[in-house]
């Protein structure tokens, strides 16, 4: 027993310092993008699949991209709390949940599943003051062959994430939805070899765009044209975050 805590709490350190380490790197250029922020601006927070999407065009409206790969809900709230924004922007996307699922993180466990949702409170309550609207993502779905994640978890935390919508009158959104195999978290084709991470982000970013615009405030008359996302960071840093081969 006191050999798996000590191999779980080595786990949360090591993964604690590799993210810890990204959002050094991206800080940077995020608090730089955020002193440019107006309030046409739609903010992007999350964990790997929002930091791949770059700064996709919504609408229009420029776009900030605060995401930190390898973030749990617990690194995502911590990482926008060192964080300021000068106006209110137009909206808020949040992708989470995917490094929450980990198994060695038991997130079939009722205080595993109480921490998640405690920590998303924490961040809808950041974004809430930051924007106008929020988007929630659903979380993603994994391939069958990314054992270190357990799919049965996707629906649990997707269904809090969606219950915290509907309490705080956000947008409960699930651009992955054409990617899930059926209702049980696993995904069908359109992942990377690792499980985890969509092959094509660019179709990701125009679904994300398609579901955010169809609220009024977000100027649906405007046009909109999806974009590549901008570089993002090797799948070594991420593999390196979650304890994974490349």
């Amino acid at each position: 027993m006191r050999a798996t805590w000590i191999g779980t709490a080595a786990r949360h350190w090591h993964h604690g310092r590799i993210v810890g380490r990204r959002f050094a790197e991206r800080r940077p250029g995020i608090r730089a993008a955020l002193r440019a922020a107006d309030p046409d601006s739609v903010l992007l927070a999350g964990n790997s699949h929002a930091e791949f999407l770059g700064a996709p065009d919504f609408g229009g409206r420029p776009c900030i991209n605060l995401a930190v790969g390898g973030s749990t809900a617990a690194d995502c709230a911590g990482h926008l709390a060192a964080l300021r924004v000068p106006v209110r922007c137009a909206a808020s996307v949040l992708i989470i949940g995917t490094n929450d699922i980990q198994r060695w993180r038991h997130p079939a466990r009722a205080r595993s599943v109480a921490r998640f949702e405690a920590q998303a409170r924490r961040i809808l309550r950041i974004l809430e003051g930051w924007s106008a609207q929020v988007f929630v993502a659903a979380v993603p779905p994994i391939g069958a062959w990314a054992t270190g994640r357990d799919p049965a978890a996707i629906a649990v935390f997707s269904g809090r994430l969606a219950a915290l919508c509907a309490e705080r009158g956000h947008g409960f959104i699930d651009p992955f939805a054409a990617l899930r195999d059926g209702p049980g978290g696993l995904a069908g084709p359109g992942l990377c070899r690792d499980g985890v991470h969509l092959a094509d982000y660019t179709a990701l970013a125009a679904e994300i765009v398609r579901l955010a615009v169809t609220d009024p405030i977000l100027s649906a008359s405007r046009t909109v044209r999806a974009v590549a996302p901008a570089s993002a960071p090797p799948l070594r840093v991420l593999h390196a975050a979650w304890g994974l081969r490349p």
